[in-house]
């Protein structure tokens, strides 16, 4: 392959991310409203406040009993229980939220981000997984260059989900534990109800196996030569079940599965996945016939007696 060829599909591989890029900040602005937004001025956002909390987003005492929702989520106390609270010193004043909230609620934040960045690579890794299984874009987008960007989308998608639940560690009102998050069903707390309204013990499940499944996804191509060909597509196959399972984990446990952003997120990757699915059906199962059926029906030539 020529130089100028080379640098031209590299071009068409910077001009998606870059429209990737641009697709992610038409949502970027209301995403960070969202965020930030609190109308009791209590330091918990409106959000926090109905998925998260559960205390009211227009009260700043949901409880009544003098300590504000924001300060008894830093002291450790039930923001909904009055006979739960510890006294505010009079004349004390709370600390400012910041843009972020207070530094409690960082991680938090930080596994909400990281979540929607591993969605986004997950599905971006994925169809470009099917691009070069379907064969079908090989004159706009060559395989050695398709494998490369298939390659470093699905070691970074790796990287953010360890981020994603990583966080989770570390946020106090969610309380994850290193088995909860390793061990599928391990997570056995009832009364956890996510924005979407589901119980969060089955949606972390499907986040665990999906996990694990995209690891096997990467090693299996890593590895691939060293595998019997039957054994790799069997078990590169089978793994394909990632993709459902992480979808349906974002949006069974997402904080923001409710969000017209979000839901839009989710309904533009199924609608490209499944997409790309049928052109990977059609260009390697359908075509193949149809050509052969063409050559068997086409004129033949007869010799001449």
């Amino acid at each position: 392959m020529s130089t100028n060829m080379r640098n031209s599909h590299r071009l068409r591989i910077s001009l998606f991310v870059a429209f990737l890029a641009c697709a992610m900040s038409l949502w970027r602005a209301e995403a960070v409203s969202a965020a930030v937004k609190d109308t009791d001025a209590d330091g918990l956002t409106d959000q926090g406040e109905t998925q998260i909390y559960h205390t009211d987003p227009n009260q700043a005492d949901s409880d009544g009993d003098g300590v504000s929702d924001g300060q008894e989520i830093q002291n450790g106390t039930n923001p909904l229980d009055p006979s739960d609270s510890v006294p505010q010193v009079k004349g004390a004043t709370e600390i400012s939220a910041g843009i972020l909230g207070s530094p409690e609620k960082f991680p938090w934040y930080f596994a909400r981000a990281a979540g929607i960045l591993a969605f986004i690579l997950l599905t971006t890794s994925t169809a470009f997984g099917l691009i070069i299984s379907s064969r079908a874009f090989m004159r706009f987008l060559p395989g050695v260059d398709a494998f490369e960007f298939h390659r470093s989308l699905s070691f970074s998608s790796i990287v953010a989900v360890i981020l994603h639940f990583g966080s989770l560690f570390f946020d106090r009102a969610f309380g994850m534990t290193v088995p909860e998050a390793l061990v599928p069903f391990f997570y056995s707390r009832t009364g956890i109800i996510s924005s979407a309204g589901f119980e969060l013990r089955i949606p972390l499940a499907f986040g665990v196996i999906a996990f694990y499944l995209i690891i096997v996804l990467v090693l299996t191509a890593e590895f691939r030569t060293n595998m019997a060909p039957k054994a790799w597509r069997i078990v590169h196959y089978a793994s394909f079940a990632a993709y459902p399972l992480f979808v349906m984990h974002g949006y069974m446990s997402g904080t923001d599965s409710k969000e017209g952003w979000m839901r839009a997120i989710y309904l533009i990757s199924v609608a490209f996945v499944a997409l790309l699915v049928l052109v990977r059906i059609v260009s390697r199962t359908i075509m193949p016939v149809v050509r052969r059926l063409r050559s068997e029906n086409g004129p033949k030539e007869h010799s001449p007696e």
